[in-house]
């Protein structure tokens, strides 16, 4: 098909499919003239994957380059490609308490609440740190017992990273694991939000009752 057509098919505009092109982000085509080319069903597939992960999975150009990176090469487990994709998923730069000690607190208790989950967690993941952010803001609110209010969430976040992994073939393809670890991540998020509207307002129609 012509870039005019895999425009249609995809929703992309042709100057983001030809700044794609530029980035590298998406292949060349097969060139047919000086200044044409024809793409196929493969161009498709990755621009609607590079539309999945800037669109509902947020992330960064930069972020895009190194999944793609991960998917091309081919090499990782359909475990590893999550790993990558977990990694791009999470804030470039957390926001950490200013006060020196107060981030030190809570490292040291992201820490040892990790050791009693027995979750192995390496110290320099962003993931470590953004919990450690979490638990700094939190504490500066006043939380008390910080980990204790995450220990509910733990439950959930082992039996639905159990029940994704256990689903998760070679076969599928890496492209299909990557939007899938997109999707759930959002989807775990916004039916968080909307269980708490739901029973915010069911608690607001009790205490009016």
């Amino acid at each position: 098909m012509k870039i005019s057509s895999l425009s249609r098919r995809s929703g992309v505009s042709v100057p983001t499919i030809k700044f794609y092109l530029r980035e590298q982000l998406l292949p060349p085509g097969a060139l047919t003239a000086r200044n044409q080319a024809e793409y196929d069903e493969t161009h498709l597939s990755r621009l609607r994957l590079i539309r999945l992960l800037t669109g509902i999975g947020m992330m960064s150009l930069a972020s895009v380059r190194e999944v793609l990176a991960a998917i091309d090469s081919n090499c990782l487990s359909p475990h590893g490609l999550a790993q990558v994709v977990n990694r791009a998923l999470m804030p470039d730069h957390p926001v950490l308490s200013t006060d020196a000690k107060a981030r030190l607190d809570a490292a040291e208790r992201v820490d040892r609440f990790l050791d009693e989950i027995g979750w192995d967690v390496q110290p320099e993941t962003p993931e470590r740190e953004n919990l450690v952010a979490v638990l700094s803001a939190l504490a500066g609110l006043g939380v008390a017992d910080t980990p204790d209010v995450l220990r509910p969430y733990v439950e959930a976040a082992e039996r639905l990273a159990t029940r994704e992994i256990d689903a998760q073939t070679t076969a599928a393809g890496a492209a299909a694991v990557v939007a899938q670890v997109v999707l759930f991540e959002v989807a775990f998020a916004v039916m968080r939000r909307m269980a708490y509207t739901h029973y915010l307002a069911a608690r607001v129609e009790r205490e009016a009752a």
